[in-house]
């Protein structure tokens, strides 16, 4: 599974989660060079590239529930909070959250 991890959320999170999920490949905006694109073009790319977005931009699914998927979306829902947190909720969430995309989920919600 290949993870597009948005602007609001540290590159640093997309590091982590190949360090520590061998069956994900993530990769932040900024190494894609989209750190200023906005949402309708992360939207239009992530959808040619048949990826997840990792997003805490409710305007993400907004665009889901107008255009369908692809993209899929993990939504983080937890608020603010240190990257040491975010690490700690991904760790138990995100192999629940790839396992619902594969079934066919549209978008996952992740929160505290």
């Amino acid at each position: 599974m290949k993870i597009w991890v948005d602007a609001q959320l540290s590159p640093v999170i997309a590091l982590w989660i190949n360090e520590s999920f061998t069956d994900i490949n993530a990769v932040s905006m900024r190494s894609l060079d989209m750190l200023y694109a906005s949402d309708i073009d992360i939207f239009k790319a992530a959808r040619a590239q048949s990826v997840v977005i990792l997003s805490k931009d409710a305007d993400f699914v907004k665009l889901i529930e107008l255009h369908g998927i692809p993209p899929q979306l993990i939504w983080v829902t937890c608020g603010n909070t240190s990257n040491s947190r975010m690490f700690q909720i991904l760790k138990t969430a995100l192999p629940q959250a790839k396992q619902l995309l594969e079934s066919g989920e549209q978008i996952v919600e992740i929160g505290s």
